[in-house]
């Protein structure tokens, strides 16, 4: 047997002992059994691997190693570190899969690596590109044969296809060189984040007033597939800055990021947006607020993520410190009319810290990016902070990263939950396709996760049926892995376990 994979499974299998032996837990209460020995700075993103090991990326400063700061690092399924990932200064934005590789932001540019650590040298470096220079990085998007979608504000020099100036969005191919088959599309000043939404489409957002000849009656817009504006798609008039944006069953957009300033005179962090893009009245605006103690002030707020959670509930996270008047140490949980609810994330949350010796805003860091789920259906939390308090555990010692149980804690927990494979057809698909279990399934749930680890469609699975048909055309381009498990009520009534059906889809444009 490998040695590091038996050193792993040994190691996973004592977490569980332990875990079984503690205090009786629930979905989403911290796992102590889990500590990352970080000093500071922040986790930009990370990706759960299948064997329990996560990568990370960011600006980490290990005990010891300061002043040197780590870029990237991978971790053991307990959180301490593995010395056999090779880590370079290069990695410290969006981590995103490709097959058996990765993307990574790398400052105002993007790189591709080997799951080592080491850089994929058959992905030309941007700042080697023929007739594109770096200037403003932004966001970028991988589609599922290795293309990519890179946002900002660059400048290229291709007189011979006509593409001079600076560009918001240039396309690339699977090697890195600037794609011939697309048009780069200019924009008036920098996109920062580009999000998939459904039929191949992409809403972007920026402090750009205009892009590809167009003027914008907000900094916020939606494009077709080939990058052209969607003239369709009217974001509220005024400055929208979008970190994320979830598409709902009913075509509706809730998009949520740094404080909108819109020309009706609101200011909002999160907002459900209808087809057209038009503001929906019937939702709450919650009211955020991030406290900043060292200078005693309030500044801006910021919703980094908006998570799914039981098909009526999203799990927001981001910097602030409270919703609509009440405490959050930045994550919560909202109903689908925006409004705070107690049942989860009801503790003080994370806990901030003072970096540098200033006083200034920038010095004081608490914030939580996102919360993927991890391939055992645990989740991590991550971020900027020190300490968190689930509401019944507080622990001082939790660095960037936590991890959180998962919706089937305390279910069996001993014995490893049986995998079958998901039939899925066609796969790719632009449409619809079929999921087959090969067996009726009752109290089951089928749940699809991003590339990011995100979920992004839950859903019951029909009572007493094998098959589902999945309207795989709502979903962006890129590859998703499914799975189909009982629901935890249903699980704790089985003894022999919660059956997972899994499998991995791939939407093309």
């Amino acid at each position: 047997m490998n040695r590091p994979h038996c050193l792993k499974t040994l190691l996973a299998v004592a977490t569980t002992l332990v875990a079984t032996a503690a205090w009786p837990q629930q979905p989403f209460d911290l796992d102590p059994t889990f500590t990352f020995n970080a000093q500071s700075v922040r986790i930009e993103s990370i990706l759960p691997l299948a064997d329990g090991d996560v990568i990370l990326s960011g600006q980490i400063a290990i005990p010891g190693e300061w002043p040197y700061e780590r870029s990237g690092v991978r971790l053991n399924p307990d959180g301490s570190l593995d010395p056999s990932f090779v880590t370079y200064p290069s990695m410290d934005g969006k981590i995103t899969p490709w097959e058996d590789r990765y993307y990574c932001g790398n400052g105002q540019a993007i790189r591709r690596f080997l799951m080592d650590g080491t850089i994929d040298t058959s992905y030309l470096a941007m700042n080697l590109v023929p007739y594109f220079h770096i200037v403003q990085g932004g966001d970028y998007f991988v589609f599922p044969d290795g293309r990519v979608l890179v946002s900002g504000h660059h400048t290229l020099h291709d007189s011979i296809r006509g593409f001079m100036g600076y560009y918001g969005l240039t396309w690339f191919t699977n090697q890195g060189y600037l794609d011939t088959t697309r048009i780069h599309r200019k924009s008036g000043a920098p996109l920062f984040h580009i999000s998939p939404v459904p039929e191949g489409k992409f809403l972007c957002s920026g402090v750009a007033w205009a892009f590809d000849g167009y003027a914008l009656s907000s900094t916020a817009f939606r494009i077709m597939p080939d990058g052209a504006l969607d003239t369709t798609f009217q974001a509220p008039p005024g400055y929208v800055n979008i970190r994320r944006a979830l598409t709902m069953p009913n075509g509706k957009f809730l998009i949520g990021g740094d404080p909108s300033y819109l020309d009706n005179g609101d200011t909002v962090n999160l907002m459900r947006l209808m087809p057209d893009g038009t503001m929906d009245p019937t939702f709450h605006n919650p009211v955020l607020r991030n406290y900043n103690p060292t200078t005693g002030e309030f500044q801006g707020a910021i919703i980094n993520s908006i998570t799914p959670y039981n098909g009526d509930k999203y799990i927001i996270t981001g910097a602030f410190s409270e919703i609509d008047g009440q405490a959050r140490g930045s994550i919560a949980l909202l109903d689908t009319a925006g409004n705070l609810l107690d049942d989860l994330f009801s503790g003080a949350g994370c806990a901030g810290y003072q970096w540098s010796e200033t006083t200034e805003w920038w010095g004081w860091f608490r914030s939580i990016i996102d919360i993927p789920q991890a391939y055992d259906g645990s989740y991590y939390i991550y971020g900027a902070y020190h300490g968190y308090d689930d509401g019944t555990t507080n622990d001082p010692s939790q660095r960037l990263i936590s991890k959180l149980y998962g919706l089937n804690v305390g279910i069996n927990e001993q014995q490893p939950s049986p995998v079958q494979a998901l039939q899925i057809a066609p796969n790719p698909s632009a449409g619809s396709t079929v999921l087959s279990t090969g067996a009726a399934m009752a109290n089951a749930e089928l749940v699809v996760h991003d590339a990011s680890g995100r979920v992004v469609w839950q859903v019951a699975w029909p009572a007493g049926a094998e098959r589902y048909e999945l309207p795989a055309g709502t979903l962006a381009p890129g590859a998703y892995v499914l799975r189909v498990s009982r629901s935890a009520g249903a699980a704790a009534r089985d003894p022999a376990g919660t059956p997972v059906d899994t499998g991995r889809l791939v939407v093309m444009p």
